[in-house]
């Protein structure tokens, strides 16, 4: 039965990474023009091969940016490797100071605008071990066997193998983090359609362009952030006069790992306290999850089973109308009628939804008639206002 367990529900409307949609553009271009270019030339020979290569990086730093994904290595990653690289590596094996002139107790981190800066230092000897320090990165991770294997890819096996293989693995940990915000704004635009009142209250136009609220763990009012004293969610629904639903985004496309068992830690910690704030000042303000993703599955136990029913609400991109059958119920705004997707469910299940979640005065339907009022979409459903 689909509503005889939040976990039956929950697996039921869960989301593949597809359907999350992704906030913003992440960039997914390499120019493949000067990646071909630069193969073209490529030599036979080691030798050759190294000291093209120190050629060409050198007259254009930008390179790296196009070799780089080419050994699976993220941006964040090569940085990383090169700050703990550069801390090591000295001119001379007596020096007690590294090529960058602090010292050897100590990594410190640099984007890799700062190393490819390097290349064009004023210090010539600097600049020289810089580039043979990046190249010699480059080369363990076999970069010149990928080039010359792509030296005999004609230009449309070149592009194809840059398009499905290269950019799907260099954009994929920062199109997670942008379906997180994506399931967010799908929210915020929804909720902002409904009429309801929300904080940061133009969330619902950029999803990335606001920093999330804090509140008081006592007093449970937007406050700066503060270790041990606040708590951050993503969303805070407001009355009139009060803070009335406080929204946890929980979205896992991929394993939650202990990141999120942690945040799974954190819901219950924020229910205790709410639950604490409302038994001493008589109120029922509510905590609410926007909880999707099929990387739960990789630890339903630790995470979902232990969080879903601490939400007074919990909501996925398919059930956005449990949002606004909620705030009806608090009085926040009025649903007229509500449409369930008959490609989506049976009557049946289309019932129990229905019987679980919205009140009588609310019109049931499941079929193609007309609808009272504007018809807002809300994932598997509509709801009219």
């Amino acid at each position: 039965m689909i509503v005889a367990t939040p976990q039956n529900e929950f697996w039921y409307h869960v989301s593949a990474q597809a359907e999350i949609p992704i906030a913003g553009a992440c960039d997914k271009s390499i120019d493949v023009p000067k990646l071909l270019s630069l193969i073209k030339e490529f030599p036979s020979t080691y030798e050759h091969q190294r000291h093209y290569l120190k050629f060409q990086i050198k007259s254009d730093p930008g390179l790296i940016d196009i070799l780089r994904p080419l050994v699976g290595v993220s941006d964040k990653r090569m940085y990383l490797e090169l700050s703990h690289i550069f801390s090591k590596t000295k001119f001379a094996p007596a020096d007690g100071t590294n090529i960058l002139g602090y010292g050897l107790f100590d990594v410190r981190k640099h984007p890799l605008p700062y190393f490819k800066s390097l290349l064009h230092s004023s210090d010539v000897r600097l600049a020289d071990k810089s580039l043979e320090t990046i190249l010699l990165f480059l080369e363990e991770r076999k970069l010149l066997a990928v080039l010359e294997a792509f030296r005999l890819l004609s230009v449309k096996q070149l592009t194809s193998i840059v398009d499905t293989l290269i950019l799907t693995k260099e954009v994929q940990q920062a199109e997670a983090k942008r379906r997180g915000h994506g399931a967010e704004f799908a929210l915020a635009v929804f909720l902002h359609r409904l009429g309801c009142k929300m904080h940061p209250e133009r969330r619902w136009q950029n999803p990335m362009g606001f920093q999330d609220p804090n509140v008081d763990r006592v007093s449970f009012q937007i406050a700066k952030k503060q270790k041990g004293h606040t708590w951050s969610l993503d969303l805070i629904l407001t009355g009139e006069t009060t803070n009335v639903a406080f929204v946890q985004s929980l979205i896992h496309t991929s394993d939650p790992g202990q990141y999120g068992v942690n945040k799974s830690d954190e819901t219950l910690r924020i229910r205790r306290d709410l639950d604490e704030h409302n038994r001493l000042n008589g109120t029922a303000k509510e905590l609410w999850g926007l909880v999707d993703g099929v990387g739960f599955c990789e630890n339903k136990r630790d995470t979902l089973d232990k969080m879903l029913t601490a939400f007074d609400c919990f909501i996925q991109l398919k059930t956005l109308y449990k949002a606004g059958l909620r705030l009806h119920h608090l009085g926040l705004v009025r649903i007229k009628a509500i449409r369930f997707h008959p490609q989506f469910y049976t009557a049946d299940l289309a019932h129990k939804m229905y019987n679980k979640y919205a009140r009588s005065d609310i019109l049931f339907s499941r079929g193609t008639g007309p609808m009272p009022g504007t018809e807002i979409p809300a994932g598997t459903a509509s709801l009219s206002i």
